[in-house]
């Protein structure tokens, strides 16, 4: 049976499309009220014409004695319908044919002509048991019992979900921190402006500041709605690469894109994914585990239902090198979103001494900017524990370490060979904050580092080869020479920026990997001679 036999362009209000009838009340609608509305007050409109135009439709059907579709019942070429589902649009039979699904016995299709605008489409006939024929308390809205208020309460998500797709793809009605406005009504804002807007901008420091502080210093036309002024700014500073808009959801800041720090316009290169073949191997019920505690932004892991107030855990030696967070599954709840905005710029709070300084959400790449000096400030190694809490404030967030007191311990460090590999040893570093012992890497050569990391062969070795050096350096260190899953990974993102998973499947499936028990592992140098 064709999916036209069951697929309706508004089956429910759960399923709403716009029609051309609709994209037309709406434009209307904005063009007579002269403000931006917000989703949730067009759906509002949107549902209340829906409903009118129903009842009209459905009085004039009746009175033309027109028969409404459903699917159980049969039909004749030349056949006038209503169909109900559709908006109250009505077409004519123009063919029948026989059905053909074995799974549900005999049955016909019908293809119906409407109008210019919907064409020809195919449904269902003489099909018994269809859910069109069982209407729905939704379906039968019609009666006295529903109203527009309901019909939001239930379904009004889905709806505003359904109407922003549409709508972002309507060339004329522009969108705005969660407000719509037609293009061409659009106060006019002159290159002036915004070099206005750049200089008070400049004098902040780069920013943030709201539309609001920037509107005081221009001159807008008299008489103008202060709402649509707003609007009309923020429109005209999206469009011009030098601002960018960096508010949380529900509110709209601006700062110059030339002051933001680089790190927030470009993913460093430590954060850069490597490229790897993923491999079709599911992970162990304790590897699964282990790769949702790690909190790899990298890992396609959705946010738990059940999101907690705060969040500790070890930091990987590319986010302590960067000065950045992950932006993981169980940390994104923890920070502020938007609606668009790539970048969010937002408040980071010392949670031992309640000193504020600036943080930013990078959305896309999935991390957090602007810790670096924090963690030197408390001697957090690569590994440490850092919890993270949401403020008392909105858009606050709060850090901290685990245990501040600065002490020697023996841990495992990089070390750069004369020749330019990198390896790693065991030296006894400060500390300043408590660690994770699987994670814990101290660093004694920054420059080294980074020049091998650079011009090394390392960086560009296949996973699959990476990932077996640097268990054989890790082992190396261990009297028993085994290497638990942590540790590895730990120490390949050191070199390569690779997710949990991969590397876990290595482990798996590579015969020169023999698993000794709970999550460590020993490299069996005969299977490897043998690969």
């Amino acid at each position: 049976m064709p999916s036209a036999a069951t697929s309706t362009v508004d089956l429910t209000w759960s399923e709403l499309s716009l029609s051309p009838k609709d994209l037309e009340f709406i434009y209307n609608l904005l063009l007579e009220r002269e403000v931006p509305l917000t989703t949730r007050e067009m759906a509002l409109a949107l549902v209340t014409n829906r409903m009118e135009r129903r009842a009209r439709e459905a009085e004039r059907a009746l009175s033309m004695e027109m028969p409404v579709y459903s699917p159980a019942s049969s039909y004749e070429v030349g056949q006038e319908l209503c169909f109900a589902q559709l908006d109250n649009a009505r077409g004519k039979v123009v063919s029948i044919r026989p059905g053909e699904n074995p799974d549900l016995g005999s049955f016909d299709v019908i293809q119906v002509d409407f109008d210019a605008s919907a064409g020809r489409r195919e449904f269902a006939a003489r099909l018994e048991g269809h859910s069109l024929d069982h209407r729905p308390a939704e379906a039968e809205g019609a009666d006295q019992a529903e109203t527009p208020e309901k019909v939001l309460s239930q379904y009004g998500v889905r709806i505003e979900k359904r109407m922003h797709e549409q709508l972002g793809q309507a060339p004329d009605i522009v969108w705005i921190a969660g407000r719509w406005f037609p293009k061409a009504l659009l106060a006019d804002i002159h290159a002036g402006n915004l070099n206005l807007a750049e200089a008070v901008l400049d004098v902040a420091g780069g920013g943030p500041l709201p539309t609001e502080d920037l509107l005081k210093e221009l001159t807008m036309p008299p008489g103008l709605d202060p709402l649509l002024a707003r609007f009309s700014l923020d429109y005209a500073l999206q469009t011009d690469e030098r601002f960018d808009e960096v508010g949380p959801a529900g509110e709209v800041l601006w700062y110059l894109r030339r002051l933001e720090p680089p790190e927030v316009l470009y993913t460093p290169p430590r954060l850069e994914p490597a490229k790897y073949v993923p491999q079709a191997v599911a992970l162990t019920d304790s590897l699964r585990q282990l790769e949702r505690d790690l909190d790899d932004e990298l890992s396609p892991l959705e946010t738990p239902d059940d999101a907690a107030d705060a969040v500790t855990l070890p930091l990987l030696f590319c986010h302590w090198r960067v000065g950045t967070l992950p932006l993981s599954a169980r940390l994104r709840a923890l920070f502020p979103t938007a609606h668009e905005a790539p970048r969010i710029r937002f408040i980071l709070v010392d949670g031992h001494t309640g000193e504020k300084f600036p943080g930013w959400v990078v959305r896309e790449p999935r991390y957090v900017h602007g810790l670096e000096q924090w963690y030197r400030k408390y001697s957090v190694p690569a590994g440490g524990l850092v919890r993270v809490r949401k403020g008392q404030a909105p858009g606050e967030v709060v850090v901290e370490t685990i245990d501040r007191r600065r002490r020697n311990d023996w841990i495992r460090t990089v070390r750069v060979d004369s020749d330019g590999h990198i390896g790693f040893s065991m030296l006894k570093q400060q500390v300043g904050a408590a660690f994770d012992e699987l994670m814990v890497i101290g660093l004694t050569d920054p420059k080294a580092l980074d020049q091998a990391w650079l011009n090394g062969g390392e960086r560009r070795m296949p996973p699959e080869r990476l990932v077996a050096m640097v268990f054989r350096e890790l082992a190396r260190l261990n009297p028993q020479s085994a290497v638990h899953a942590q540790a590895l990974y730990s120490g390949v993102n050191v070199i390569q920026r690779l997710p949990p998973a991969p590397i876990f499947q290595e482990l798996m499936t590579r015969k020169y990997y023999a698993h000794v028990g709970d999550l460590y592992w020993r490299f069996d140098e005969s299977a490897w001679s043998a690969s």
